[in-house]
């Protein structure tokens, strides 16, 4: 038993180490290009970049649908035999290629009629293509099979291209266009070793399914792919609206705040992650990943406040102060992000989905988005970049206070008290 117990708290620990060790990689490439590519191409043209960035990164999350929670869960329950790993993936890459055909040609549609995509095309084309580089994108198999060692290795393969490649060629402000097309380049050679060393690792006969059951796999699990949607886009869609409704030195500002909330936020999302795929298994675990969680979410808040004026000053070089200042202050209204992220894992993800109450979580989600977004339109237009940052706040915090609320609520206590016993 005790022999059992360290392999499970060593695996334990692989997993955060590979997850942190992931969000690292992620983390570094920020703090070393985001200041060299301002530098590079300026204020405007990078909030052009981000801008473009946001759309796609919009279809990506629809495309990824739900996957890092339904297949996880899946893949987390059943035995993992070559028959059931089989299912899953070739279920999951089958939904994966019918939806990203169809997001695809809504995404040239969009950037061929829209003015303010069509004065972009080339930039908006070449972001497109991030869109085919993660149909072979299968993180959720890892994080489901609980082998999270491999994903620092696919991330740093796709850093390492992407970072060598926009060094070398982003020299002038003009070349802000080709900044998409080095990330694609980087993603689809990471994602497609990936995507092939597990094929033949796994001995997986690679079969489209049919349409019908496509279908039916998105019907049954549209709880689990809004419940990983939203979350996932409420970012993007902060830094898409000031886009939409405001000057690219804005979103500029927007993406900087969004990026250092979302570092903040990194160790929570790890543990998130790991514990999702534990309490699945053995759910009398359930209070120490609250308890954990919550602990790491409030430090994190706190320390993010505080750090915000240094932070900025001694990373990002602006020589414009108001900018700069513009810039701490979004990052210290964001503050509480990784607290209420926390209270979203513990009590949303790794609470109410953990009893299959995917449902209500599904419920929240898009009435708190929906609420979200008809006050957030009206904050953009009316104070740009902080109404953005506003708009965020807003949506979690929702979100945050119906997860506890319905969590207690649905989920009795003598249920808590039978999993300890």
């Amino acid at each position: 038993m005790n022999l059992l117990r360290k392999k499970q708290i060593f695996h334990f620990f692989e997993n955060v180490v590979s997850l942190f060790s992931l969000k690292s990689i992620d983390l570094a490439l920020a703090i070393f290009l985001i200041p060299f590519l301002i530098y590079k191409v300026g204020v405007q043209n990078y909030g052009l970049y981000a801008f473009a960035l946001s759309l796609v990164l919009f279809f990506v999350n629809i495309a990824n649908y739900g996957f890092n929670l339904a297949a996880v869960r899946e893949l987390s329950k059943k035995p993992k035999t070559t028959k059931n790993i089989s299912k899953v993936f070739n279920e999951v890459f089958s939904v994966k290629v019918y939806v990203t055909c169809v997001l695809y040609l809504i995404l040239v549609f969009l950037i061929l009629l829209v003015p303010k995509f069509q004065s972009h095309k080339l930039l908006f084309g070449l972001a497109s293509l991030l869109l085919i580089s993660d149909v072979f994108s299968i993180r959720w198999f890892f994080l489901g099979i609980e082998k999270m060692k491999f994903l620092p290795v696919i991330s740093l393969v796709a850093t390492l291209i992407y970072v060598l490649l926009v060094v070398i060629f982003i020299q002038q402000p003009k070349h802000y266009t080709y900044i998409i097309l080095f990330e694609f380049i980087g993603l689809l050679i990471a994602n497609g070793i990936s995507f092939f060393y597990i094929v033949l690792e796994y001995a997986i006969e690679i079969k489209i399914i049919s349409v019908k059951k496509a279908y039916n796999y998105l019907y049954a699990n549209f709880s689990s792919f809004i419940n990983l949607l939203i979350p996932s886009i409420l970012s993007n869609t902060a830094v898409f609206l000031v886009g939409l409704f405001s000057i690219p030195t804005h979103v500029s500002i927007m993406q900087l705040g969004v990026k250092i909330s979302n570092a903040f936020s990194t160790v929570n999302t790890i543990l998130s992650q790991v514990f999702y795929a534990m309490v699945n298994r053995r759910i009398h675990k359930i209070k120490l990943s609250f308890a954990v969680l919550m602990g790491v979410g409030l430090v994190l808040s706190v320390v993010m406040f505080v750090s915000a004026d240094y932070i900025i000053k001694h990373w990002v070089k602006i020589e414009d102060t108001h900018i700069l200042n513009d810039i701490i202050f979004i990052i210290k209204i964001l503050s509480p992000t990784p607290l209420l992220m926390a209270i979203i894992s513990a009590f949303g993800v790794n609470g109410l989905l953990v009893f299959n109450k995917d449902q209500i979580l599904s419920k929240i989600t898009l009435i708190a988005t929906g609420i979200g977004l008809i006050i957030g339109f009206v904050l953009v237009v009316q104070y740009t970049f902080i109404g953005g940052a506003l708009f965020l706040l807003m949506v979690r915090g929702i979100i945050a206070l119906f997860s506890f609320v319905f969590f207690n609520k649905e989920v009795k206590l003598k249920e808590l008290k039978q999993l300890n016993n």
